[in-house]
């Protein structure tokens, strides 16, 4: 469930042009079959009409775009789905636009009145959060089964001491274990229908994935002190594809939905080469090559992202389908916000 490239997590087809998957044939991998010149219509048609509505059609844009790639990524023959109303993101945007207007005007006015709507806001942020999560995934779907999330207000609020408070006192050193909680959290309280999703990763793992990076980081920079410009992208590049690698397998091997595991083949060669090609695009199409960029992310990363199963992945799907079917659809309950989070 992502936005932006925006693409997150029936009859079954590996990919065999994926060498990992074709050594193990019990991988089941995720497919996207998007295309630029598809998608770039529908961007170009979003940005104008959001301008043109002074960005009223921004949450129409959203549910289209997140629409194109979600049914453009394929378990086996089955599409994800994104299902939420345009209307209730409207909504959601109001309050929290309106709201920020509200705080600005009083700051100005009254700075201590700002400050006190500032602390109520930062009370109000983990229910925001928690709301934001649960429309989302409750708004996505495969094979007609929903995802949920459920967690409470006080948990996320215990959450959120971390990046607030604990990290900036530590200068930056608990940064790592709170991506790890952060992560953990999502997952552990995340559910595919009424099958609970489970993370086993452990904090030192982050923390060595942190760690090199931030070696590579330092390595890179002074690097390029004597490499100005665009001379320097590359060095930048790799350090993001390093850790978006490292992180990205890191997370989905330690991921399990019942029975199911997952593998990722995220490699720092082939990241980097993307985001360089893409970089490139977007920088001297001034912009315009973003929907291709968008694309070809997309594309490379599902394709390996790839599922094990303990069992026989289509009967897990079925049975999942008659346990939802069974409970019943909860969604009519949520609040209807998506606060933009």
């Amino acid at each position: 469930m992502r936005d932006a490239g925006d693409k997150n997590p029936g009859g079954l087809v590996a990919h065999p042009s994926d060498a990992a998957q074709s050594a193990a044939s019990d991988f089941v991998s995720l497919r996207f079959t998007g295309q630029a010149g598809e998608y770039f219509r529908i961007w170009i048609v979003n940005i104008c009409l959001s301008i043109v509505t002074l960005g009223i059609y921004s949450a129409w844009a959203k549910v289209r775009r997140k629409r194109y790639f979600y049914g453009n990524t394929l378990l086996g023959d089955s599409a994800f789905e994104y299902l939420a109303d345009p209307k209730a993101i409207l909504k959601g945007r109001i309050v929290v636009v309106g709201g920020f207007a509200i705080y600005s005007l009083v700051g100005r006015i009254n700075p201590l009145a700002g400050l006190a709507m500032a602390l109520v806001f930062l009370g109000v942020l983990p229910w925001l959060i928690v709301r934001a999560s649960r429309f989302n995934a409750v708004n996505s779907a495969h094979r007609n089964v929903r995802f949920d999330f459920r967690a409470g207000y006080g948990e996320m609020a215990r959450l959120l001491t971390l990046p607030i408070v604990l990290v900036p006192l530590t200068l930056g050193l608990l940064y790592p274990y709170y991506a790890y909680r952060k992560r953990r959290f999502f997952l552990e309280h995340s559910t595919y229908g009424t099958t609970p999703f489970a993370f086993d990763a452990s904090a030192g793992a982050y923390y060595l994935v942190y760690l090199k990076s931030a070696l590579m980081f330092v390595v890179f920079l002074a690097g390029s002190v004597v490499t100005l410009g665009l001379g320097a992208l590359p060095f930048y590049i790799w350090f993001a594809a390093y850790r978006d690698g490292a992180l990205a397998r890191l997370t989905w091997k330690s991921t399990r939905l019942g029975g199911l595991r997952f593998d990722c083949g995220w490699k720092t060669g082939g990241l980097f080469k993307l985001y360089l090609v893409n970089s490139l695009g977007v920088i001297f199409s001034a912009g315009l090559l973003s929907p291709w960029a968008a694309v070809r992310t997309a594309r490379y990363q599902l394709k390996r992202i790839s599922l094990r199963p303990g069992g026989e992945i289509g009967a897990f799907l079925a049975a999942a389908q008659e346990q939802v079917g069974a409970v019943g659809d909860e969604a009519s309950d949520l609040l209807g916000f998506d606060f933009g989070l």
